[in-house]
């Protein structure tokens, strides 16, 4: 941990009627699967932190983020004894993450940063391995009611909280997340299985998928959340 400040870039720009969506999907992803967390990191007093401009940096297992772990388990193909063998290495992968905790100029309180890794799931074409390479900037206003999500700025996402205390790596977990792909494959043309139906429709579908215009929309990320696995 350490103290100070660092730069970092706006995250999407949403309209104002998918905020309140926005809101939902992340109250979703904190507490999905919550029975299974393991033992909580150091929590910390979020209001507090903004008024003493509180900064974290650091890196952390992708196997001690337990709801993380679950969505990709949930993409994964059945484990090989290959796979038992590759283990440990794939238990030391870690995300890198940085986190401000300030008050903007109009006095909100927000959490500014970003967050790398490299996800490493199941190619649903082809079966081998492939990388997810994540780089998620954060941009958030802490807010205690759902109306307060209404007025806040399109470059500031919603997130609610529950508790007057919070693990500051619930904030990194929810960025990854959000950008697991639905259905994880590789590139086209860089695929040992080659292309099949459905490829170019389906190239882009992530839960933290991207439109056309670079933005990430929240209810394309409902659409790959309910969509059906394929057979």
């Amino acid at each position: 941990m350490r103290h100070g400040h660092f730069a970092f870039a706006f995250g999407d720009v949403l309209d104002l009627g998918e905020t309140r969506f926005r809101l939902t999907l992340r109250v979703y992803l904190r507490y999905f699967c919550a029975l299974m967390s393991g033992a909580p990191l150091d929590l910390i007093d979020p209001w507090r932190a903004c008024r003493r401009e509180m900064a974290f940096n650091g890196d952390v297992l992708l196997s001690a983020m337990p709801r993380l772990a679950a969505a990709m388990d949930a993409l994964e193909r059945a484990p090989t004894e290959a796979d038992s063998a590759n283990a440990q290495t794939v238990a030391a992968d870690a995300a890198h993450y940085e986190l401000l905790f300030a008050r903007d100029r109009e006095g909100r309180c927000i959490v500014t940063g970003r967050v790398r890794a490299t996800l490493k799931m199941r190619c649903q074409r082809c079966l081998d391995e492939v990388e997810v390479p994540v780089d998620a900037p954060i941009a958030l206003a802490l807010i205690r009611r759902d109306e307060d999500a209404l007025e806040l700025p399109e470059d500031l996402d919603p997130w609610m909280v529950v508790d007057e205390r919070v693990d500051p790596m619930e904030f990194v977990e929810d960025e990854l997340l959000l950008a697991v792909p639905a259905i994880p494959r590789h590139p086209l043309g860089a695929c040992s299985a080659g292309p099949i139906e459905g490829d170019d429709a389906a190239a882009s579908a992530g839960v933290g998928a991207a439109g056309s215009d670079g933005k990430r929309r929240p209810f394309e990320m409902l659409a790959a959340l309910k969509r059906p696995p394929q057979t």
